[in-house]
C-alpha cells in the first residue's frame, strides 16, 4: 500500500451532522407551511350582536325602582367589628342592617314591603293589557320588567327585588345602571 492510498483510506466525511441538518430544515419547513395553511382555514366564531345598522326597536317595560328611606346602621355579632376579618375566611364580619326601609316603586304607586311589592307585580302580571307582543313567535308574551336601583340601595335590596319579579311571573329581568346602587 502506498502513502497515497493510506491518506486517502484515512479520510472519511461524517455524514451524520449533514443529514441531521438537512431532516431539521425539513422539520422547519414542513412546520412553517402547515402554520400558513392554518392561517388561511376560515374560523367560525360567533356574530357580535350588540352592534347593529338598524336602530333598534324600544321595548315595553315596566319599570320598578328602589329608594332607600332610611339607610340604617351596620349590627354585627357580638365580639366583632367594622373593618375586622373573619380567622377562617379572612372575609370581612357580617352584620345586620338594623332600621334598613327601602320603598318600591311599581309606576306611580309606592310600596313599603316585599310582600305588597310581590302582591304588586302579581295584578300586574295577571292584567291583559300587561301583554305585549312576542316578536319570536308572533303570539303575545308578559312585557319585561326593568330594576333600577337608586343610591344606597344594597345587593339584598336588588336581589329580593328580582326575587319578587320572577315569582310574579316576569321572566325578561333587566337591570338598570349608572344610578348609584352599593
Amino acid at each position: 500500500m502506498s502513502l497515497l492510498e493510506e491518506v486517502q483510506e484515512e479520510v472519511k466525511w461524517d455524514m451524520t451532522p449533514m443529514i441531521d441538518t438537512v431532516f431539521l430544515m425539513i422539520i422547519f419547513f414542513v412546520c412553517i407551511d402547515f402554520k400558513v395553511l392554518e392561517s388561511k382555514l376560515q374560523a367560525y366564531l360567533p356574530k357580535e350582536s350588540g352592534t347593529r345598522a338598524a336602530i333598534a326597536e324600544p321595548r315595553e317595560q315596566l319599570p320598578v325602582r328602589i329608594y332607600v328611606e332610611s339607610p340604617g346602621v351596620p349590627e354585627y355579632q357580638s365580639g366583632t367589628a367594622a373593618g375586622l376579618v373573619q380567622e377562617g375566611t379572612k372575609r370581612p364580619n357580617r352584620f345586620v342592617l338594623k332600621d334598613h326601609r327601602v320603598r318600591w316603586e311599581v309606576g306611580p304607586k309606592p310600596l313599603y314591603s316585599v310582600q305588597e311589592l310581590t302582591a304588586e307585580l302579581k295584578r300586574i302580571a295577571l292584567d291583559p293589557s300587561s301583554q305585549v307582543p312576542d316578536q319570536g313567535t308572533g303570539g303575545r308574551k308578559l312585557l319585561g320588567c326593568v330594576i333600577e336601583a337608586h343610591p344606597g340601595t344594597y345587593y339584598d335590596d336588588v336581589a329580593k327585588t328580582a326575587d319578587a319579579c320572577n315569582e310574579a311571573g316576569f321572566r325578561e329581568i333587566s337591570f338598570g345602571s349608572g344610578l348609584g346602587g352599593k
